[in-house]
């Protein structure tokens, strides 16, 4: 019998973090076994599987620091962290400039 993965080494080997492999079992992607009843644990060819028909955006790691990614990277995660305050600011300025114009 193979050995069964963890979680940690099904995110290592996708390029994904633990949240995004929960995340695929809990949309019926991967089929995740509770040892225990709590350990999730995988198959490593059915882990395989889903890699080769799946394409993976990799992540940046959390614990990096600002100064190891490139300023694309803060850029890019700057905007998909605070799109929804960037968004609701824009539309509350636009409300304001209105009912001050009409006013």
């Amino acid at each position: 019998m193979e050995k069964l993965w963890t979680t940690s080494e099904v995110a290592r080997f996708l390029g994904i973090n633990d949240i995004d492999v929960e995340q695929l079992v809990q949309q019926g992607k991967l089929t995740g076994y509770k040892l225990g009843g709590q350990f999730l644990r995988f198959r490593p060819d059915q882990v395989k599987t889903l890699k080769s028909t799946m394409r993976f955006r990799r992540r940046t790691a959390v614990s990096a620091a600002p100064s190891e990614r490139s300023w694309p990277q803060q850029v890019r995660d700057f905007f998909y962290f605070y799109d929804f305050y960037l968004v609701s600011a824009g539309l509350l300025a636009v409300l304001v400039i209105y009912l001050a114009a009409t006013g």
